[in-house]
């Protein structure tokens, strides 16, 4: 019953979590299968790698403070109504 929630469904289905795809990118080798262009004597692989990090972070960060209140219980009374 507490998955047909609206709050529930909202979560699954909001757009900020295309921003979860981000991190995935790192896992398609073809990408940065290069040495070149060098950047301060680091190969492309490196570099391209290092760069994600900081990148993947920011993506999970902005998902989870964009979509952690979908996901929070509703404050009921006794009688099961939402409190005001």
């Amino acid at each position: 019953m507490a998955s047909d929630s609206p709050a529930h469904a909202s979560l699954c289905c909001s757009n900020w979590n295309l921003l979860l795809l981000v991190p995935l990118l790192v896992l398609f080798t073809p990408l940065f299968d290069s040495d070149e262009p060098r950047l301060f004597g680091f190969p492309y692989f490196y570099w391209l790698q290092f760069l994600f990090i900081p990148l993947d972070v920011v993506c999970v960060a902005v998902v989870y403070f964009t979509t952690k209140h979908l996901g929070a219980p509703i404050d009921r009374n006794v009688d099961g109504r939402p409190r005001r």
